[in-house]
């Protein structure tokens, strides 16, 4: 049986040939511009796009998504599923381009622009099957990202499950607010957020 200082050494070895590896192949390749060029590219369409009037609300849906998609890559790729071949900085997990940022980030967006569950629905669908189905295989073919046991259905199955439960979950947070909140707490909530109010009756408004 394995004990602690040699699951320490093993971890340590296995750091040193990642930094090997990502030093002489994987930095300024073509497969690690892909990825820069994904982050840039990605954060420049966040800038120029997010609604700033509902920047709480929609971050707070995003970092929702990246510690749900930090969950499933860990399993994932601790158990050999997946892998990334190339990584933006030399690091065993590398979830920051994607876990963290250009994933969450489409999400985010999409998620801005539905205004019930029926256009929510549709909206994401559209962006889970776009990772799915179009930018991973992308990721595949440029050197990026490499499948062992695993393929795309699982990855549009769970991305749509977790955007879901993150919508679920911020609605949840808003309602049990709005129960909570004073009016004038209440006005500073986002539009989407906040209950329908009863016009006052004539008698009311004097």
């Amino acid at each position: 049986m394995l004990n602690f200082a040699e699951v320490a050494n093993a971890t340590a070895n296995l750091w040193s040939m990642v930094y090997t590896r990502w030093f002489a192949e994987e930095v300024f390749s073509s497969s690690w511009f892909v990825i820069a060029g994904s982050m840039i590219l990605i954060y420049t369409i966040l800038i120029l796009f997010i609604d700033k009037s509902r920047l709480r609300e929609i971050f707070f849906y995003g970092s929702l998504l990246a510690v749900a998609f930090n969950f499933i890559e860990m399993v994932a790729t601790n158990t050999g599923l997946l892998a990334y071949k190339t990584k933006l900085f030399p690091f065993i997990s590398t979830p920051f381009p994607f876990t963290y940022t250009i994933h969450p980030i489409v999400h985010m967006l999409a998620y801005q622009y539905a205004s019930d569950w029926r256009s929510f629905a549709v909206i994401n669908t559209i962006t889970t099957a776009f990772f799915a189905f179009i930018a991973q295989p992308i990721y595949v073919w440029a050197g990026v990202l490499w499948f062992g046991h695993w393929n795309y259905i699982y990855s549009f199955l769970l991305a749509g499950f977790s955007s879901t439960m993150a919508r679920v979950f911020v609605l949840w947070l808003a309602s049990i607010e709005q129960k909570n909140a004073t009016e004038t707490n209440r006005s500073s909530l986002s539009p989407k957020l906040q209950p329908a109010m009863k016009p006052l009756d004539e008698d009311e408004r004097d």
